[in-house]
């Protein structure tokens, strides 16, 4: 397969440019028609994969849950990361639960 391809076609279509906007030849698009899933992505192509689409997204919801508790322990940790306003809101809310707590 040609690795001058325009790998962003449009979704749910197997027809393949090259870089420049030539359509691929005959021949060209039979390679790409005759190959497996596995080739397409060695290749680079996005292919839609609803398995790892589902996948992807019960790892990130896993990896929030996950650093939502390293935050909630050690929050004092990220405000050298934080924006100036991010620091000041960060500021405003705890004295908000502060209130809460101690009322």
């Amino acid at each position: 397969m040609p690795f001058d391809t325009d790998f962003s076609r449009p979704s749910g279509t197997r027809y393949f440019r090259h870089l420049d906007g030539r359509p691929f030849t005959d021949e060209e698009q039979a390679l790409a028609d005759d190959a497996t899933l596995e080739e397409l992505q060695a290749a680079g192509v996005r292919v839609h994969n609803p398995e790892v689409e589902a996948d992807s997204v019960a790892a990130a919801k896993e990896l929030i849950k996950m650093l939502c508790g390293y935050a909630v322990d050690h929050h004092e940790a990220l405000i050298p990361f934080m924006a100036h306003e991010d620091v000041l809101e960060y500021a405003r809310l705890c004295s908000i639960i502060t209130a809460g707590v101690n009322s």
